[in-house]
């Protein structure tokens, strides 16, 4: 029989491991821009005595006020009005002044709010309007809220004498869209414990019962023969 000893030893690895990550990060940025170069306006409808290249004309409708507002067959309204059919595509730059330098009305209007500015007497009720100016003489840029045919308005509550002055420009409104794009790099470490368990020998002790107890029974035997041969001499010897 043999007998091994043997023992276990524990080993703990710390590793840290990086990992390098680049991204292509892409920047779209969106803006409205206004051409430069006025475009040319065309009305659907002018006042009779518009004058395309002067811009001028007179207001050429007019309105008696009756009771309880106003005195019998009393003045209480000039006025005329432009068609514009305009889209968002563009914006659109307004001067106008009076001959007089008279403060006057100056709206624009849908067909609905148009509508509805017809059928009041003297427009003595209030109605709807997308721009407003009381002035004799007004710079305005319009944006235009959504595409559809306007109404250029202009009246005044007193006799206006003399012509009004208009010029309307048309500016186109382009968008521009530019994308940009950057590199970003980001380092990710990861720590990592792995452990270990071997068998390792560490001492060997071995001890032959089977060598002692054949040396033992050789020794008996050399005792018991050597014994018996001392008999047999002794018995001779008598």
């Amino acid at each position: 029989m043999s007998q091994l000893a043997s023992s276990q030893s524990i080993t703990t690895l710390t590793t840290v491991q990086s990992f390098t990550s680049t991204a292509l990060i892409a920047v779209t940025s969106t803006f409205t821009s206004t051409v430069g170069i006025p475009q040319a306006v065309h009305y659907d409808l002018t006042p009779s005595d518009f004058n395309n290249k002067t811009g001028t004309f007179t207001l050429g409708y007019t309105e008696l006020g009756t009771a309880p507002y106003y005195p019998q067959n009393s003045l209480c309204l000039m006025y005329d009005y432009f068609l514009l059919n305009a889209t968002t595509a563009y914006q659109f730059k307004i001067h106008f002044d009076t001959q007089q330098n008279i403060p006057i009305h100056f709206l624009i209007l849908d067909i609905g709010q148009f509508n509805q500015f017809n059928h009041m007497n003297c427009a003595n009720q209030p109605f709807g309007y997308e721009l407003r100016i009381i002035a004799p003489a007004a710079d305005e840029v319009w944006i235009v809220p959504q595409s559809g045919e306007y109404v250029l308005l202009f009246l005044s509550r007193q006799f206006l004498g003399g012509y009004i002055h208009l010029t309307v420009q048309a500016y186109g409104q382009t968008i521009q869209t530019s994308t940009s794009a950057y590199t970003t790099t980001s380092i990710l470490q990861v720590l990592s414990t792995q452990t270990t368990v071997s068998t390792l020998p560490e001492a060997t002790t071995s001890s032959n019962y089977t060598a002692l107890i054949a040396g033992a029974i050789i020794i008996a035997i050399v005792l018991l023969t050597a014994a018996m041969l001392s008999i047999r001499h002794r018995s001779k010897a008598r």
